[in-house]
């Protein structure tokens, strides 16, 4: 999320914390009678602390990221070997191409959503910085058939993490 969204979400998060949290303990201290442990619910919001932070932060994108750049290094000569015609490297599901870029599938959603690594000799697949909500270049849309760019970062000189829909 971006910009105004944020000053909206975060607020509303905040406040539906603490109301989780006081009623967990409202309902521990009511069925405290009936021998359920007192901070049981209590500690439920609370716990929770931990894994909103973790999904707020930079650590879940760098989490798609992360398996296509270790990818992309431990087989990068098999990765140029297929820019030539060679066989897939270890780990891809399929190659494509669209103009002079070349996608290695990684990751094939269920809906047509897919993951790839993409060697792009133009470098153009660098401005394609959707995740947030920011805006994709109108011709960075449509480089492979039947998808849509939804983001990329950089690997390594002419290699990107790109994900589509």
């Amino acid at each position: 999320m971006s910009g105004w969204a944020m000053l909206l979400v975060v607020p509303l998060l905040g406040c539906l914390w603490l109301w989780l949290a006081a009623d967990g303990i409202g309902q521990a201290w009511r069925w405290r009678c009936a021998g359920m442990p007192a901070l049981l619910l209590a500690m439920t919001p609370i716990l929770a602390v931990p894994f909103a932070a973790f999904a707020a932060s930079q650590a879940l994108y760098w989490s798609h990221v992360a398996p296509s750049w270790w990818l992309l290094r431990s087989e990068r000569m098999a990765f140029d070997a297929a820019l030539t015609g060679g066989p897939n490297p270890a780990g891809i599901g399929g190659i494509g191409r669209g103009g002079p870029r070349t996608a290695f599938l990684t990751v094939n959603g269920m809906l047509g959503a897919w993951a790839g690594i993409v060697h792009d000799p133009t470098d153009r697949m660098a401005a394609a910085r959707g995740w947030n909500g920011r805006v994709i270049p109108p011709a960075l849309r449509r480089i492979f058939p039947n998808s849509e760019t939804i983001w990329c970062q950089r690997l390594d000189s002419h290699w990107f993490h790109c994900q589509f829909d």
